[in-house]
C-alpha cells in the first residue's frame, strides 16, 4: 500500500514538473487540467475534509486580507531571501511584541493555505498566490469580496427562505437591503462606502484576465467590415455602449489598425469624462435607458452590460438599441457567458448566485437569451463561442425581419 502511494505521489509530482510553461496561456488547456485536478480533490476528500474546505473558506480570505494590508506579501515579493516573522513585525511599523505572536498565526495560516511557502521555523517567501496580491487589481477583490459580496451571500439563505424560493424579479427587494439595512441601491452603497468604488472598478478591471476575448473568435471583417457603409465619411462601425473606459474599443483598434468608420464609446456623463481623448475614439455621454443616440449603426455592442439587470431592465435597452437599428445591416452583439445547463464552470455559477442576490439578475443560458432577446422582436443571428467553457461568448442579434 504505502509502495503504491508513493508511486501515486510520484506520478502527480512528475505531471507538475512536466506542464510546460505555455500550458497556463492557453486558456481551454488549463481549464480542463484545473477541472480534473478539481476532480482529483474532491474524489481524495474525506467528509470531515469536506466540511473544513466549505465551512471554514471565508478564513482564507480574510487572512490574505491582513497579509494585504500590512504589506506582507510585497515585502516578500522584494526580499532577496525568506523573511523572519520578527523581520516582517518590524518591516509592517507593528509593534513586534504585540503583533509578532499574532502575526506568527497569520504566517502559519498563509503557509497552511499555499498563500507563502514556509522556508523554515518562522521563516517565509512569497510565491505565484502572494505575488498575485501584490497587484492592485487583484488585491482590490479581496477588498470587494469582504466589504461587499461576502455581506450579500450571507444573507442569500435566510432571503431565498423569505421569498419562497421564488426566482427574483424586483431589482431593489435583495440581499442588499438586508445586508446593509437600508432601502439603497447596490450602486449607492458601494458609491458610499469609504474605498469600495475604487476597489470595485478597479477588480473590474480584471474580470477578464485569464479568458478568450472575443475578438479572437468572432469573425470580425466578415461580420463586421464586410458589407459596412465605407462610402458614408459619418457611418458608425461600432459603439460600445455602457463600455466604462473604452478598452473593448481600444482593442479593437489595435487588432485592426485599419477599422473604417466611427468608433464610439457610451457611457454615464462622469464615467466618459474620465476618458482621455483619442484621434479615433468618440465619447458620448449617455444613459442606455434613453432613445438611442446614434442610429443605423453596423454594430452595437454591450459587454457585460445586461447581466447586471433583470429581464424587464435589459428589455427596456434592447428596445431603445432596437429601433435605431437598420433592418438587414445593423447588429447588436452581446459579449456574456453563455452558461451551460449541463457542464457550467464553478465561476458561471458563483457569478450567477451574485447577480440573482445583488441585482435579482444573473448569468443565462442559451434557451434564456433566445427568449430574451425574441420577447423584443429581435432575434439571435448565431452565438460564437470561444471554446474553452469559461470565456464569455458572443451573442450576434439582429432585427426579426433582418
Amino acid at each position: 500500500m504505502a509502495v503504491e502511494q508513493a508511486s501515486i505521489l510520484a506520478q502527480i509530482q512528475s505531471v507538475r514538473d512536466s506542464l510546460p510553461p505555455e500550458t497556463a496561456q492557453n486558456v481551454r488547456t488549463r481549464s480542463e487540467l484545473l477541472q480534473a485536478a478539481k476532480k482529483l480533490v474532491a474524489d481524495l476528500e474525506s467528509p470531515g475534509d469536506i466540511c473544513e474546505r466549505v465551512v471554514y473558506q471565508y478564513v482564507e480570505i480574510a487572512s490574505i486580507k491582513v497579509a494585504i494590508d500590512l504589506g506582507i506579501f510585497k515585502i516578500l515579493e522584494a526580499a532577496h531571501g525568506p523573511k523572519s516573522v520578527a523581520e516582517l513585525a518590524e518591516e509592517t511599523k507593528a509593534d513586534p511584541v504585540l503583533v509578532g505572536m499574532a502575526l506568527s498565526r497569520i504566517m502559519r495560516s498563509l503557509a497552511s493555505l499555499l498563500a507563502v511557502d514556509n522556508a523554515g521555523q518562522e521563516l517565509y517567501t512569497s510565491n505565484k498566490v502572494s505575488k498575485t496580491f501584490t497587484i492592485p487589481k487583484f488585491a482590490a477583490g479581496v477588498k470587494m469580496s469582504l466589504d461587499w459580496a461576502i455581506p450579500n451571500w450571507l444573507q442569500m439563505p435566510s432571503w431565498l427562505e423569505e421569498i419562497g424560493y421564488q426566482n427574483p424579479s424586483v431589482g431593489n427587494d435583495t440581499t442588499v437591503k438586508r445586508a446593509f439595512k437600508t432601502d439603497e441601491s447596490g450602486f449607492e452603497i458601494i458609491s458610499r462606502i469609504p474605498g469600495l468604488l475604487d476597489a470595485f472598478s478597479l477588480h473590474m478591471s480584471a474580470f477578464h484576465e485569464g479568458r478568450a476575448n472575443w475578438l479572437d473568435f468572432y469573425p470580425v471583417e466578415e461580420e463586421m467590415f464586410k458589407g459596412f457603409h465605407s462610402d458614408d465619411p459619418k457611418a458608425t462601425m461600432f459603439i460600445d455602449i455602457g463600455g466604462a473606459l473604452g478598452s473593448e474599443v481600444v482593442a479593437l483598434e489595435q487588432k485592426y489598425p485599419h477599422c473604417p468608420g466611427r468608433l464610439i464609446l457610451e457611457d454615464l456623463p462622469h464615467v466618459v469624462e474620465q476618458v482621455g481623448k483619442t484621434d479615433t475614439m468618440e465619447t458620448i455621454p449617455y444613459d442606455m435607458f434613453t432613445p438611442q443616440p446614434i442610429k443605423g449603426a453596423r454594430i452595437y455592442y454591450l459587454r457585460n452590460v445586461l447581466h447586471d439587470w433583470t429581464d424587464d431592465k435589459c428589455r427596456e435597452v434592447l428596445r431603445t438599441v432596437s429601433a435605431a437599428m437598420t433592418p438587414g445591416y445593423s447588429k447588436i452583439l452581446i459579449n456574456e457567458w453563455v452558461v451551460s445547463e449541463q457542464h457550467p464552470t464553478s465561476f458561471m455559477t458563483i457569478m450567477d448566485l451574485t447577480m440573482m442576490c445583488v441585482w435579482a439578475s444573473g448569468e443565462r443560458t442559451a434557451a434564456q437569451w433566445k427568449a430574451l432577446v425574441e420577447s423584443v422582436g429581435l432575434r439571435i443571428a448565431r452565438i460564437y463561442e470561444p471554446g474553452d467553457g469559461v470565456s464569455e461568448s458572443i451573442i450576434e442579434v439582429i432585427l426579426k425581419e433582418g
